[in-house]
């Protein structure tokens, strides 16, 4: 990114800045969203860890001591264990607002989880979610190769674990 454009980003004083900004937040809004397409729609992880960069560190605190990931292959070995004990995943995403901080940005949203496990698949894909949670997110950017990925994700949920049903299953 070169200088010129990043001194605008956030700067929504002026014309330019504020266009260059609004592209910016759709291009950063597209990967947060397709993130939880790629899980929702049980498509391979590795494509949800290409919402992020390299080097992402991502902190889940919804269960038990904080869960922290360092770096892309990390997390996607996550998402990889905990996926595969779901059978069906929708993802709300609720109020959300780009905050920008010396041309540096972060989305913060909330985000309802629905999930159904594989083990009440027998019970049918038209049952009630076995587990709902809130999750308030906060999403940092960068650019990298042309395109806006999450550098830094924090999620805690908004109040307590579980918004309908029963926790999760441990593994």
């Amino acid at each position: 990114m070169s200088n010129d454009l990043s001194s605008r980003l956030g700067n929504l004083a002026t014309a330019e800045g504020f266009f260059a900004t609004l592209q910016a937040e759709r291009a950063m809004y597209e990967t947060y969203l397709e993130y939880f397409a790629v899980i929702d729609q049980k498509r391979p992880c590795a494509l949800a860890g290409a919402c992020f960069t390299e080097d992402a560190e991502v902190a889940y605190h919804m269960k038990g001591p904080p869960m922290v990931f360092r770096g892309r292959t990390d997390y996607v070995a996550f998402l990889e264990q905990a996926t595969s004990a779901q059978e069906m995943t929708a993802h709300v995403v609720g109020q959300t607002r780009f905050d920008w901080t010396n041309g540096k940005p972060r989305l913060i949203s909330y985000v309802t989880s629905w999930q159904w496990f594989t083990a009440n698949a027998q019970l049918g894909d038209l049952r009630p979610a076995e587990f709902t949670t809130i999750g308030h997110s906060e999403d940092d950017f960068e650019q990298v190769g042309g395109r806006w990925l999450i550098s830094r994700r924090v999620v805690r949920p908004v109040a307590g674990l579980v918004a309908i049903g029963a926790p999760p299953p441990l593994k």
